[in-house]
């Protein structure tokens, strides 16, 4: 039962080891992860993770480190969940958060979703259209790019600072990403996704 979340917890000492899984909700996530993969398998969809995290306790109740631990077709062994990957889009709200905390913006302050060029980089939406100037709220409920990447670099400690402070595992120095790092650029593991999310639940106080 979760082979993976169990490897990592007797990784991580000896004797009797409690942890903190919910039997009933993993085997839920389980199969809706298989009835996603399956419904989406005309796309090429092979392999998928899950976490569920309780944000108040920071507990993991349910992990999910692959579509089947059984099927070396897929590295079913391999705990994807533990695996840094571009993150996409995941990370602005920790832009948007640091905003706030710097008051840069509040939720109405209008910012600009127009084409724009920083330096060599030209971010893009991923509908390929431009809404205009729009409120802070709703751009980051829409994930528009541009004001993103915008507002990441006018920050005086922007998405790489923090990144760097709670320790993101294989992080390279900032210049290597740009101002690309907000859209994926990064590579982000989904436990520390999920890590960075408790404490953005939290404002901003780190919990494991």
């Amino acid at each position: 039962l979760a082979p993976h979340a169990v490897q990592a917890v007797l990784e991580s000492g000896r004797g009797t080891l409690t942890t903190t899984l919910d039997g009933r909700l993993q085997a839920q996530v389980e199969r809706q992860l298989k009835g996603y993969l399956a419904r989406q398998e005309a796309a090429g969809l092979r392999n998928a993770v899950a976490l569920v995290v309780d944000v108040e306790s920071a507990e993991v109740l349910a992990h999910v480190g692959s579509a089947d631990f059984f099927d070396p077709g897929i590295d079913g062994q391999v705990d994807g969940a533990a695996a840094p990957r571009s993150p996409g889009s995941t990370l602005k709200p920790l832009v948007y958060a640091r905003a706030l905390d710097e008051g840069l913006i509040h939720p109405l302050t209008l910012l600009s979703d127009l084409p724009m060029r920083f330096g060599s980089y030209n971010p893009e939406n991923f509908d390929n259209q431009y809404l205009g100037p729009l409120p802070a709220r709703e751009a980051l409920v829409k994930s528009r790019n541009v004001p993103a990447v915008e507002l990441n670099l006018r920050l005086g400690r922007g998405l790489w600072e923090v990144l760097s402070a709670v320790g993101i595992r294989g992080l390279k120095e900032k210049a290597v990403y740009g101002a690309g790092i907000v859209l994926g650029a990064v590579e982000v593991s989904p436990v520390e996704v999920a890590q960075l999310y408790v404490a953005l639940a939290h404002g901003g106080t780190w919990r494991r």
